[in-house]
């Protein structure tokens, strides 16, 4: 009798577990799957609502589609390692050699990151200005002046640049998780460490950065992320330009979709998009959980 009555208290449990979750799996259900399966159908449809794999062909034979393709991959790779390092680097020196300033200095590196797109794209569109931007000044100060580039002109150099201003608004983000994993690093385990021998750089290699590989792995999810959907930044301070260098899957779906009113083509990159995401995800957590694995 006591065991029917746990069981019957369980079912009870489990039911008013559903029923506190449920406004979350409505939420998810409404604004992620639900856009989600209607932009896979509008992609498999033309404008008559005849089923037709020809977006995806149109997409196969577009040239500026794989131009968009091959630009999103570099704003990943660049933006993602860029970011990691720099926010390793920063993280570890903060921790390590002014603990004491470790609030003020998370404090001022995580400030851009609340500053709107618009903003950051008008800042540093001045300062790459050609003509009188900061970079210009100090190029003409070194007597310089008739060899500086116009960086967001160029095709060689607009996409760095950009990706260079997206790097330095969001590093701080993972200066920030950077500095959180090593607060809970157990000093006994690094004097340890140190003792055996492991300091310096071996100490980082072997130590340190083995025990924050779960912080690494998540931030380069959310860095992939992040960069795959930026548009704001990409798009007021280039537009794509020139000659579509900094084009993006992300402002090409705008693109498409908005001035060109091919919004059918447009959910078929955004597809593209879709899968590429969850792509690069999957073998980053894969990647993950094999090195947990291997240092296991």
């Amino acid at each position: 009798m006591p065991a029917a009555a746990g069981r019957r208290r369980a079912r009870a449990g489990g039911g008013t577990a559903w029923l506190y979750a449920m406004p979350a799996l409505l939420m998810f259900a409404v604004f992620i799957l639900y856009p989600i399966a209607a932009n896979i159908i509008e992609s498999l449809v033309d404008a008559h609502g005849s089923a037709t794999a020809a977006n995806y062909q149109q997409a196969a034979t577009d040239p500026v589609f794989w131009t968009a393709l091959r630009n999103s991959v570099v704003w990943v790779v660049l933006s993602v390692a860029l970011e990691t390092a720099i926010g390793f680097g920063l993280g570890l020196a903060i921790a390590m050699y002014i603990p004491r300033a470790q609030a003020l200095f998370r404090t001022l590196l995580f400030l851009p990151m609340v500053i709107t797109p618009s903003v950051v794209a008008l800042v540093f569109t001045t300062i790459y200005a050609p003509d009188y931007g900061l970079i210009f000044g100090l190029f003409n100060s070194l007597g310089l002046g008739g060899s500086f580039p116009a960086i967001l002109g160029d095709p060689a150099t607009a996409t760095v640049g950009v990706i260079l201003v997206n790097v330095w608004q969001w590093c701080g983000f993972f200066v920030l998780m950077y500095c959180v994993g090593l607060a809970q690093v157990d000093r006994e385990l690094l004097s340890a460490a140190a003792i055996d021998g492991a300091t310096g750089f071996a100490l980082v290699r072997h130590v340190i950065w083995p025990l924050l590989r779960p912080a690494t792995t998540s931030l380069i999810v959310l860095g992939t992320i992040q960069a795959l959907q930026q548009f704001p930044l990409i798009f007021l301070m280039t537009e794509g330009g020139p000659a579509n260098s900094t084009q993006t899957l992300a402002t090409y779906i705008f693109q498409t979709g908005f001035t060109l009113n091919e919004m059918h083509y447009a959910s078929a990159i955004a597809v593209v998009l879709f899968v590429l995401s969850l792509g690069i995800i999957m073998l980053q957590y894969r990647w993950g959980q094999t090195q947990q694995t291997a240092d296991a």
